[in-house]
């Protein structure tokens, strides 16, 4: 099962039920923090895993998204990871586990803080892309944010944090 932690911004939008609590026997690779923010005047949603600080920015999502948001977050861990080069055998491995999203309020306020810190990131990424050849260049964000480094990673990197862990699923 995926565990989707909401910021109280993005369980407004979502139309689906809330556990009260993070389940405590959750496999914290399985786990993501996401938050809501516009860009543009599109609603974007940066998600990042618990343990790898894995992330990744959805752009432009409208209403009918957050009808089925597990499946489209689910879609773009897939994409991300395969474009970050993550080889496509542990993707699929990663795949077969994720069944079920379940949606629960945050938990973690270090996490949020990356969070909020990587939408800055983002967000000067998009406005240098857009004066340099007039698109935002997500797939480019979404690589840069990958290669910035958390100081309490073990790699430093979150893209060969993921990798790692990915390799140690069995």
């Amino acid at each position: 099962m995926i565990i989707v932690q909401c910021t109280k911004k993005l369980a407004g939008e979502l139309n689906a039920p809330f556990l009260s609590e993070k389940p405590q026997q959750a496999n914290p690779l399985y786990c993501w923090h996401a938050h809501i923010f516009t860009y543009n005047r599109r609603k974007c949603v940066l998600v990042m895993n618990n343990s790898t600080r894995y992330n990744f920015m959805m752009y432009g999502l409208v209403k009918s998204d957050f009808t089925h948001f597990g499946e489209l977050l689910v879609k773009h861990i897939s994409e991300n990871m395969l474009a970050d080069e993550i080889d496509q055998a542990l993707v699929n491995r990663y795949l077969d586990n994720v069944g079920e999203s379940s949606y629960a309020p945050t938990s973690d306020r270090s996490i949020v803080s990356q969070i909020n810190e990587m939408v800055s990131v983002a967000q000067q990424i998009m406005e240098m892309n857009m004066a340099k050849t007039g698109d935002l260049g997500i797939n480019k964000v979404n690589r840069f944010m990958n290669k910035y480094i958390f100081m309490k990673l073990p790699k430093l990197y979150s893209a060969e944090t993921m990798r790692d862990e990915l390799l140690s699923l069995s």
